[in-house]
């Protein structure tokens, strides 16, 4: 019975299953990536990583809707009786009764904006995908396959971005267990689907097929799931009419955080895309898959955190303080330790990897992979900060992303004659540091009513020591 009860923890963990999830990704920087390292040449490199960065801005065409949406449907489900903002621990705002009528309401809406939504990004693909694309795929061999290639993923993509509606939804509603652990086995059949298809035919345009099969998988997994989970009240819902007052006020936090989206992972993108115009193809490739490698260690390490934000907006609208510190300081610290382990891992054995791979492409330098590292770090430390204060639902990440944002730009603009693609990592720690990591962290600690060292001591002290002594020896030892 212990161990029968202990697998049921395991099973049911949200944090657990968010790292399988997760792991399973990644999987494919070892089942996947080898394979398209080894058989794609430099120029079909950089098309298929260009590809993934295009793809991944998917999330701003967003406009910050899903984690408006997520903290709603947290919020409605500890009884809160409006959306509006939870700027203290007040427990008369809640009801303690799950408030179906509010979710209904929610859900109805969010179906009127994804579909406007899911327009819109097919228009934006078809634009950035033409002008970011034309250069790098007028180098291959086979353009009309490429871009063949990037059409059939377009309109899968589409299809995966309204199914987002579920995926709120459900999140929502704290099923993050069950979602991660069900997205884990479809993820692992997408990965080995695309394995097969690049070991016996590998070709940009067979990936992109593979990929899309995976989208379309998606979007049919995410509709089942909801109509599951609460007893499928979701079939019972009704269509409500869209009401202009509501809307406005889930559109007050919502565009802030898609501002913040653009300002903050859109920046990063945008800057592969035009390092990709007028870099040299082998370090173009070397610099996105450093990239590539960084985002998937920053997504594995936040689960401890991320995975528990809908825990941690439906404590806030019960009112309960003590748990709500408990559970965002125990995700921070893991998420922190985790990050400096996958970045300290994966400095000492890629480049062993790639020998062993057999593939001729060459990893970015020891400097130029410490400043990437800093960078993406110090962006995870505020971001940490931004989404706990944003369980308050009084957005701030528009104003930190956006003043960090043009920093970035104005220092990169300042570098890059200067010191060329380090100018990039450079660029963006001089934002992070110089407003994003205090500004957020201001807010947050302010809502904990808690001073900096008193919160950070037994949170983030020990992972950024050791942070900076691996980059010590790693820039002058090893």
């Amino acid at each position: 019975m212990a161990i029968k009860n202990k697998f049921n923890r395991i099973w049911n963990s949200p944090t657990i299953m968010t790292w399988l999830s997760y792991f399973t990704k990644s999987a494919s920087l070892l089942l996947v990536t080898p394979f398209i390292l080894k058989n794609f040449d430099a120029n079909e490199i950089v098309v298929w990583y260009l590809f993934a960065a295009i793809i991944s801005m998917n999330g701003i065409a967003d406009l910050g809707f899903r984690n408006t949406f997520v903290r709603l449907f947290s919020f409605a489900l500890g009884g809160a009786i409006d959306i509006d903002e939870i700027k203290s621990f007040d427990k008369s705002k809640s009801d303690k009764e799950e408030n179906w009528d509010l979710i209904e309401k929610l859900f109805s809406h969010m179906k009127f904006i994804y579909i406007w939504l899911s327009v819109f990004l097919l228009i934006a693909f078809l634009l950035i995908g033409y002008f970011s694309l034309n250069k790098p795929i007028s180098n291959l061999s086979n353009p009309y396959e490429a871009w063949i290639g990037w059409g059939v993923i377009s309109v899968s993509i589409i299809f995966e971005f309204y199914g987002k509606i579920y995926i709120n939804y459900l999140e929502g509603l704290n099923q993050i267990a069950l979602v991660r652990r069900i997205e884990s086995f479809f993820r692992l059949f997408t990965i080995l689907l695309c394995s097969f298809v690049l070991i016996f035919r590998p070709s940009l345009l067979n990936l992109s097929i593979a990929i899309s099969v995976g989208y379309y998988l998606n979007f049919i997994r995410n509709f089942l799931l909801a109509r599951k989970v609460s007893e499928g009240k979701i079939k019972a819902f009704k269509k409500r009419n869209f009401e202009l007052p509501f809307f406005k006020k889930i559109w007050k936090p919502a565009w802030k955080t898609g501002v913040s989206g653009l300002l903050s992972s859109g920046l990063t993108n945008l800057s592969s895309l035009l390092y990709a115009q007028i870099g040299d193809t082998n370090l173009v490739a070397s610099y996105l898959v450093a990239v590539r490698i960084l985002t998937e260690i920053r997504n594995v390490s936040n689960a401890p955190f991320y995975s528990k934000i809908p825990l941690l907006s439906r404590t806030r609208a019960e009112g309960d303080e003590t748990k709500f510190l408990k559970i965002a300081s125990d995700g921070m610290r893991k998420s922190h330790i985790f990050y400096v382990l996958g970045i300290i891992l994966t400095g000492l054995f890629f480049e062993y990897f790639l020998k062993f791979i057999g593939s001729d492409l060459k990893f970015v330098s020891g400097g130029l992979w410490i400043l990437m590292c800093c960078a993406f770090y110090a962006h995870r430390y505020g971001a940490l900060h931004i989404q706990l204060y944003l369980t308050s639902n009084h957005i701030i990440s528009h104003i930190a992303d956006g003043v960090s944002g043009v920093i970035f730009i104005v220092s990169a603009y300042l570098l890059i004659p200067l010191i060329g693609i380090y100018s990039i990592p450079t660029a963006m720690l001089i934002g992070y540091l110089g407003f994003y990591c205090w500004y957020s962290a201001y807010y947050s600690l302010k809502l904990l009513n808690m001073k900096f060292f008193e919160f950070e001591k037994n949170i983030s002290l020990l992972p950024i020591s050791i942070f900076i002594l691996y980059t010590i020896l790693h820039l002058f030892v090893i």
